[in-house]
């Protein structure tokens, strides 16, 4: 592991902002990893909205593949492609280099790593029922399966963000995305719990970072500000938290949301 790496892996997550509205809570934080540094351990949520893509394949049919789509086309075998000692350096017609994206690299990719054979298996049982479980701007549930990623959380909601260059309407069906996974994550809320969201569509679906924190803004304001009577008789509390790597995009979104909420 790198020195950088290494660092990054000890700092614990940090609470940049906070916005209440009744009993709606939404924050923003850094946090090295939002995968394996922001769940339960660490006091923060039980539940992890994973950008995921239609199928819930994760990233095991690519090597790498390139950000902002499209999804490269399938190979009969990756290990054709492959050079010694398992380094890929093309396949499928693209070069490693700039632009492309591993799968440790991306929320997804983590998420189907540490979940296991549990969660692979469940994900299967879906696609026997529908090979596209988790169409663009909808969600799903599943559990968290087992070892490291069940260790952070309980379930994982799944929702499938647009290729900004590549979908229709891109900013509107993530805004999507965020109502989808929003209405899932709490529609059986029994006590105070937490959500933990990455900023969809700024990684692998190739949204520029301030289109995506735009987004990301006003999907939270209107989640706040949302008919909640479902709610209204309990005392428990729906919270959202942001967990963002840089500490620019994490002051940018919290200037976004409260620039939102003044609105």
């Amino acid at each position: 592991m790198s020195k950088v790496l290494l660092r990054q892996s000890k700092i614990a997550p940090k609470l940049i902002y906070e916005a209440c509205h009744d009993t709606r809570v939404v924050q923003v934080w850094t946090t090295p990893c939002i995968v394996t540094r922001f769940g339960k351990p660490n006091g923060c949520c039980s539940i992890l909205v994973n950008p995921s893509n239609p199928e819930l394949s994760g990233c095991r049919n690519f090597p790498y593949f390139p950000k902002g789509g499209p999804v490269p086309a399938k190979v009969d075998s990756m290990h054709k492609d492959w050079q010694p000692l398992g380094f890929v350096s093309q396949w499928g017609g693209m070069e490693v280099g700039s632009g492309m994206l591993f799968p440790v690299s991306v929320v997804d990719g983590l998420v189907h790593q540490l979940g296991g054979w549990t969660l692979q298996a469940e994900i299967a049982v879906k696609r026997l029922v529908n090979s596209q479980p988790c169409p663009v701007g909808r969600a799903c549930r599943t559990t968290a399966g087992q070892g490291k990623l069940r260790d952070e959380y309980d379930e994982i909601i799944h929702t499938t963000p647009p290729f900004y260059k590549h979908d229709k309407s891109p900013e509107q069906m993530l805004s999507s995305c965020y109502e989808s996974a929003l209405r899932l994550a709490f529609e059986h809320q029994e006590t105070d719990m937490g959500v933990a969201i990455p900023l969809l569509g700024a990684g692998a679906r190739g949204f520029p970072t301030n289109i995506a924190i735009d987004v990301a803004a006003k999907s939270a304001v209107a989640w706040c500000r949302s008919d909640n009577k479902k709610f209204a008789s309990r005392s428990s509390t729906q919270r959202i938290a942001f967990g963002l790597l840089e500490d620019d995009d994490a002051k940018a979104l919290s200037e976004a949301i409260d620039l939102e909420l003044k609105g």
